[in-house]
């Protein structure tokens, strides 16, 4: 009896401990899930309160503006065309109706406009690449790759491209792609860019490069070659003075080769040769014309005897 009553207790004991420990798990549980929910709404707080502060104190104002890749267009009037003032905010800005402002400018590609938190904008300008210079009434004006020019120039005239001189609208057409495709830091080395057809080439453009030297090239053909330029160049033989030794241009019709200037004699002598040949060919003209003529009435003179016949026969 006395060992069942001691056995009754300790399960007895055992089970309201288990209990004592179940029910403190328990309220730590609720603890911890306060303590969580409390967070949460202490961050979400916070987190309004920093919307807040961001979007109604100067923090959110903008504070700087880095314009890149503009050349044709000033920065101020790009400037002008963001509409920038003291209190706008940085959220708010209308984007795409600063991007649209800036590309219709004269030259402009596009343009990307990135926001930096907190205050910082980003304004990236692509624009046309220029290719030349073309003379107008007013001076030059910038030549782009789509064919166009930049007629109401913002900011000075580039001086790393060629100067185009004597060209049709048609040529022109067919001169700017290949211009397009010369490297920059070659193109740059071109001076001016002249259309001097020649009597079996219609295609024949002259180079003058800055160093010197003088290119004939064909419209259609001179870009691939030209991009080898400053390796040619170097070949060549100068004096102290920087001067060729042995004056001369290169011909890029066919192949690449340096061709010397001929002297007074053999200019003359050419010259002669050419005159000669221009003679004989017009007398052989005459000659032909001649004979061709007197074997035209040769020929009406055979057809009236033949109709004189036929009526004596009638």
């Amino acid at each position: 009896m006395n060992k069942s009553s001691e056995n009754h207790e300790d399960v007895l004991q055992f089970e309201t401990s288990t209990d004592d420990e179940r029910l403190k798990k328990l309220r730590m549980k609720r603890k911890r899930s306060r303590q969580i929910q409390l967070g949460i709404f202490i961050g979400v707080i916070l987190f309004v309160i920093l919307i807040v502060l961001y979007m109604f104190t100067d923090i959110s104002k903008v504070d700087k503006v880095d314009i890149k890749g503009e050349k044709l267009v000033a920065k101020s009037d790009i400037k002008k065309a963001l509409n920038i003032k003291s209190d706008s905010r940085i959220y708010n800005l209308p984007i795409s109706d600063m991007k649209s402002k800036i590309e219709k400018y004269e030259g402009v590609k596009n343009v990307e406009i990135k926001r930096h938190f907190p205050n910082d904008l980003t304004v990236e300008v692509k624009e046309y690449e220029t290719v030349g210079l073309i003379k107008k009434k007013k001076g030059y004006e910038p030549l782009l790759e789509n064919g166009s020019t930049v007629k109401n120039l913002s900011t000075d005239l580039p001086i790393d491209v060629p100067i185009l001189n004597d060209f049709s609208s048609k040529k022109l057409d067919k001169v700017i792609p290949e211009l397009s495709k010369v490297k920059p830091n070659v193109r740059s080395m071109i001076s001016e860019v002249n259309y001097k057809p020649g009597k079996n080439n219609q295609n024949r453009i002259q180079f003058f490069m800055t160093d010197g030297v003088e290119i004939i090239g064909d419209i259609q053909t001179f870009a691939k070659k030209m991009n080898y330029y400053p390796s040619i160049s170097d070949k060549l033989e100068r004096d102290n003075s920087g001067q060729l030794k042995t004056p001369g241009y290169i011909d890029f019709q066919v192949g690449a080769t340096f061709l010397p200037y001929e002297t007074k004699e053999q200019q003359k002598e050419r010259t002669d040769k050419e005159t000669k040949q221009e003679e004989s060919t017009k007398t052989e003209h005459k000659k032909l014309d001649q004979a061709l003529q007197d074997l035209s009435k040769e020929i009406d003179k055979s057809d009236e005897e033949t109709k004189k016949d036929k009526k004596t026969e009638e």
